[in-house]
């Protein structure tokens, strides 16, 4: 299984979006700042590398049939707004998934735009990795290829192994692993709301709870970090998903319930990507 981890490099691989002006920091916002010096524990670093990219996800959703809708992925103007560390970081995850969802649909266009997005804020998040300057031109030749689509973007994910590692950005594979995971649910619980029969979107939605025990587990270990600490606080919020909506394996969601379950995931991804 590919690790989330690799994803990152994922955000170097093409010119982004056009980079924003930024305005002076809030105080706020500087405690947002990462600390370069955040040394995983071999608990948290194996929790880490063992957490899968959001290719599990929308793999998943593309099995059960489920559909493509742009308009549910994170805005790609939104990358402007992000401006401190913690925020590029979170929606680094956020993109990733998106990027996952778009290759995983053989939505070529979109894959490209969500590449921009990614290699932008890696780009001001100072994270290297391998430049493929015809990347967009094998996905264009690609044509309708999906699972070539899908193997090359894999390919480029595994390409930067071990990038954050050795270069001690702990906290942000950590961050990104948050934003990932909450936006891979989201794009269930939205597709789970218009689904004719969602009863394996409820399923998978269900089974991502050893990913979310994962996830709390990591931020956990670090109540000491103030920013580690308000990102698991939005996640745990998510803790009543798996126990008080009535989500059972192999079985349809009632509607009521499922618009439940998307307006809880909604919320924690909102303060995520705004």
């Amino acid at each position: 299984m590919v690790s989330l981890a690799m994803m990152v490099v994922a955000a170097t691989l093409l010119p982004g979006c056009n980079s924003c002006n930024k305005d002076q920091l809030t105080n706020k916002e500087v405690s947002d700042t990462i600390k370069q010096d955040l040394t995983l524990s071999p608990e948290a670093k194996n929790l880490l590398y063992e957490f899968p990219t959001p290719f599990e996800v929308t793999s998943l959703l593309e099995q059960a049939k489920a559909g493509y809708i742009f308009d549910i992925t994170n805005p790609i103007t939104n990358t402007g707004k992000y401006v401190t560390e913690k925020t590029k970081s979170l929606n680094l995850g956020v993109y990733s998934a998106d990027l996952a969802y778009s290759a995983t649909y053989n939505q070529v266009d979109n894959t490209n735009k969500f590449l921009g997005c990614t290699s932008k804020l890696a780009d001001e998040l100072g994270i290297a990795g391998v430049y493929h300057p015809d990347l967009v031109e094998k996905i264009k030749n690609l044509g309708n290829n999906k699972d070539s689509l899908v193997a090359l973007v894999s390919t480029v994910f595994l390409s930067t192994n071990d990038f954050l590692s050795a270069n001690n950005r702990n906290q942000i594979a950590i961050y990104i692993a948050a934003g990932a995971f909450v936006e891979g649910l989201y794009l269930a619980s939205s597709l789970n709301v218009v689904a004719s029969d969602n009863t394996q979107i409820t399923t998978i939605i269900l089974k991502q709870q050893d990913n979310y025990n994962k996830l709390v587990a990591m931020l956990e270990l670090y109540p000491n970090d103030e920013a580690m600490k308000s990102i698991n606080d939005e996640v745990v919020k998510l803790k009543p998903l798996f126990m008080d909506y009535g989500l059972v394996e192999n079985q349809k969601l009632p509607q009521a319930n499922a618009d439940k379950v998307n307006d809880l995931v909604e919320s924690v991804r909102n303060t995520l990507i705004q």
